[in-house]
């Protein structure tokens, strides 16, 4: 039996919900966040969509239709939400999320390279929302600056990948982590690889 999503279910997505929340004054910060909220809330009750936001209706993943339903729900309400936010709060909210996915990202049945090319990607992401601005004229105190920032950088990217490693690898960790110089990501796995 083929399950079909009832038009007054709030898994239902309207077609014309795609771009509908125009209307929507976007976020800028504290100074509009009430009015915010209130406009959104009723743009989202209004499409029985609430309850994804406020956690009431979760995904059931017992049903593949349903559960497809809520997901295509969840990132159209991700979509509104973002598109009504200012650039700087959704660039906020993207990194959030990027963080978030880094922590929870772990190597568990991947190989070394299929995990590393899974955290780069995470990683180009995140960097691709960190612009930095231009600099003029760059001085040997900017210089040295920059290095260490670039190094920094390169060992939390380390510390990031070691920390999702599987067990297995915990004497491997352990060994590059008591390193006096640290290693790169990359010269780490290539290490693992010739282990694995």
């Amino acid at each position: 039996m083929v399950t079909t999503i009832d038009a007054t279910s709030p898994l239902y997505l309207h077609p014309s919900d795609g771009n509908n929340f125009q209307s929507i004054e976007k976020l800028q910060g504290s100074s509009n966040f009430r009015s915010w909220k209130r406009s959104m809330e009723i743009a989202l009750e209004s499409r029985r969509k609430l309850g994804f936001v406020t956690g009431t209706l979760v995904k059931d993943s017992s049903d593949t239709v349903k559960a497809e339903a809520w997901d295509t729900c969840n990132n159209m309400i991700i979509s509104w939400i973002l598109g009504s936010v200012s650039e700087s709060i959704r660039k906020s909210i993207l990194k959030y999320k990027l963080n978030k996915e880094l922590y929870d990202t772990k190597q568990q049945s991947m190989t070394i390279s299929e995990y590393y090319t899974q955290m780069k990607a995470i990683w180009e992401e995140l960097e691709s929302l960190n612009v930095l601005p231009s600099i003029g004229e760059v001085n040997a105190e900017v210089a040295a600056f920059l290095t260490a920032l670039g190094k920094q950088n390169e060992e939390q990217k380390l510390f990031q990948f070691l920390n999702g490693l599987d067990d297995a690898h915990g004497a491997q960790r352990s060994q590059i982590l008591m390193m006096k110089t640290l290693p790169s990501v990359e010269t780490t796995c290539s290490f693992l690889e010739q282990e694995e």
